[in-house]
């Protein structure tokens, strides 16, 4: 009894203090965009980094970080705000707009490698939902199969039992593509790491440390994928294909 009473009063703490956290970060988000508002721009970054400091996250304060940073000129960091945000809500169009606004005062605009129209609808249905999302339409087609099942061994009616029968099999299939789906998202979340540049201009190299050969150069707010790591270099690949060693100093992880 005493243990159960422990528990009880430990859950109700945890939920004071989680309550007490989400009150704290939503008063510090209303200083913050309240000085946003009024154009005191450094104050408002101040305070947002305040908040990711707390470890707390959210698509809107990455979103309002991005744009803030802009305000004050600072490319890299807009960008790789921006970024942070779409992992959080990839479909977000306003994000996605100002994204594209960031990138185009950059020096160089890197093209995307051409990939087969398949593999172009594959991503945009990978996309459609976040790996939460992707998570939640699994349980709800598990729970929908299992209802069918039972359906289909209750019912007597052979048309309506045929009918369970197919509509079980769609959402078979729809289980299949979804577990598909958000293995890739988390894939893209957790497992693939890209990275912004945050040093005016890199110069990467042919092999990891300054001895390697200069291959290319790469300015403040290019997004690359980290391929490997050695030491304190990152062998990076850019958009366009391009692969070399930069030092990690120059780079954040998104």
């Amino acid at each position: 009894m005493k243990l159960v009473v422990k528990h009880i009063v430990l859950i109700m703490l945890l939920l004071v203090v989680s309550h007490a956290n989400a009150e704290n970060h939503n008063e510090l988000m209303q200083q913050a965009n309240e000085a946003y508002i009024n154009e005191n721009y450094h104050q408002a970054i101040e305070i947002y980094e305040q908040i990711r400091q707390m470890q707390w996250e959210s698509h809107i304060l990455y979103y309002n970080l991005g744009n803030t940073y802009y305000q004050t000129g600072q490319r890299g960091k807009a960008i790789l705000n921006y970024e942070r945000a779409l992992r959080l809500n990839p479909n977000d169009e306003a994000t996605r707009h100002n994204l594209r606004i960031a990138r185009a005062a950059l020096p160089e605009r890197y093209e995307q490698l051409p990939q087969l129209f398949f593999l172009d609808w594959r991503d945009g249905f990978v996309r459609l939902l976040p790996v939460d999302g992707w998570a939640t339409v699994l349980v709800v087609l598990v729970m929908a199969i299992s209802l069918c099942t039972g359906l289909f061994f209750v019912i007597r009616n052979r048309v309506l039992k045929k009918t369970v029968f197919m509509l079980g099999l769609v959402l078979l299939i729809s289980l299949f593509l979804s577990i598909y789906a958000a293995n890739r998202q988390y894939h893209f979340h957790h497992v693939r790491q890209e990275a912004v540049v945050m040093s005016p201009r890199v110069t990467a190299k042919s092999a990891p440390g300054e001895r390697g050969i200069d291959v290319f150069v790469i300015h403040e707010g290019v997004k690359v994928v980290i391929q490997s790591e050695l030491m304190d270099w990152y062998e990076v690949r850019l958009p366009n294909g391009n692969v070399g060693w930069i030092n990690s100093e120059t780079l954040e992880i998104i």
